[in-house]
Parts: C-alpha cells; sequence; structure tokens
C-alpha cells in the first residue's frame, strides 16, 4: 500500500579520526598534538562527564553525602520499600564504581606514563586518582598533569606532600638507603622521586634516575 508519508533521511555518519602517534618531544600543550588516550582520559575524570558517568551529580563532588540520592518523597518506590535502605544500597553501588573507575583510570595512566623518556621534558606525566575515590581526586600538588621537567624541579616538601596522599612512603628504601644512611639532599630527593615515578608507572624516568646515581658514585659526577 503506497504512502505519501515522506521518507526519514539516512542518520548522518561522523567521521572517523585517526589518532597519530604522540610525539614525545614536543610540547604536549599545543592541543593541536594531544594525545588522544589522555584527551579521553581527562575528559572523563573532569567535570559533569565524569560525575555523571558515576551515576551521580555534581552535587557528590562538592561534599554531599549518599544521603542526598535516597528520594524519601520519590513516588517510584516499591510498596514497603525503606528510603533508608534504598540510599543505602545506592551507596554501595556508587562506592563499587568509584573503586572500578578509579582501576580504569590509573591502569591507563601507567600505561601512558610507562612510554615517557627523561630528554622529553615537555611530556606531560599524568597523575593517578587516589585509591580511595575521594573528592578531589588528585594530590593536591598533582591535580593537573605536570611535564617531566617541573616533576624533577619540584621541591622536596611537594613531593613528600604527593607521596603522603598517595600513601607511599617518604624514606629512601628506593635506593635501598634508611634515613639514618648520610645521603645528600640531592639523592634523597632522587630517591623520592623515584618511589612516586614507580607509582605512576614512569619506569623509564626511574631507570634514568638510577642509572645517573650509580654514575655519581662510581664517578664522582
Amino acid at each position: 500500500m503506497a504512502t505519501n508519508m515522506p521518507l526519514r533521511p539516512p542518520m548522518p555518519m561522523d567521521d572517523m579520526h585517526r589518532t597519530m602517534p604522540f610525539d614525545m618531544d614536543r610540547d604536549p600543550r599545543d592541543p593541536r598534538i594531544m594525545s588522544a588516550p589522555i584527551d579521553a582520559c581527562r575528559m572523563g575524570m573532569d567535570g559533569s562527564d565524569y560525575f555523571g558517568a558515576m551515576g551521580m551529580g555534581m552535587g557528590m563532588g562538592m561534599g554531599m553525602t549518599p544521603s542526598h540520592h535516597r528520594f524519601p518523597d520519590s513516588p517510584y518506590l516499591p510498596p514497603g520499600s525503606d528510603s533508608d535502605m534504598v540510599g543505602v544500597g545506592m551507596g554501595i553501588y556508587s562506592d563499587q564504581h568509584a573503586d572500578e573507575q578509579v582501576r580504569s583510570t590509573n591502569l591507563l595512566v601507567q600505561v601512558v606514563n610507562s612510554q615517557i623518556t627523561h630528554n622529553a621534558r615537555y611530556s606531560q606525566i599524568q597523575p593517578k586518582m587516589c585509591s580511595d575515590g575521594r573528592f578531589p581526586q588528585f594530590p593536591r600538588e598533582f591535580r593537573v598533569p605536570k611535564t617531566v621537567e617541573e616533576i624533577m624541579t619540584m621541591d622536596s616538601s611537594s613531593i613528600d606532600r604527593i607521596l603522603h596522599s598517595y600513601g607511599l612512603p617518604t624514606d629512601l628504601r628506593s635506593f635501598r638507603l634508611t634515613s639514618q644512611d648520610y645521603v645528600k639532599s640531592g639523592v634523597a630527593k632522587q630517591a623520592k622521586l623515584c618511589t612516586l615515578l614507580d607509582f605512576l608507572g614512569a619506569t623509564q624516568l626511574t631507570a634514568y634516575l638510577r642509572q645517573k646515581l650509580r654514575r655519581h658514585a662510581r664517578y664522582g659526577r
């Protein structure tokens, strides 16, 4: 049977954008050469997109507790349901979702950081999320990515605060030293940097730092 109803136009197809390999020796702050995996990672963690993916409103990032999601006056609760129990269940689900978000994000961050070498001064080292998924999710001194140069020139107290936020040791165990051993302040700082960079997955940087220390111990330079 013929019909005069107009046919709907086909759905538009989005252009497929290929991701070009990331040049570690170029300044990644140039938006034209931003790494697609890093850009996607940051978009997933920042702003309303992140909170929406978590199944939570923006208020959850501003100190609101799961009790704000209990909907005590909702007409859609099953008969006989306890609104408090529903709220507890939603809180447990949100916690589990947050843990998975932290795990998957940190895995991606570790893979990206493992590609960074010491001579790529403007390559950005990505921060990991704190293990408990709290808000804000990152250490105060490391809320945004830092270049290799910025990481290497951080003062020791800032490194200590980042290590503490991640629950990492602040002693000299990275170089198999103890706090009682006499070491120069620069060596102590490098040991702490190795602890942090190992945790972030930047293994090429830690290998360079340890090789540099061994060369200094052997040749005095």
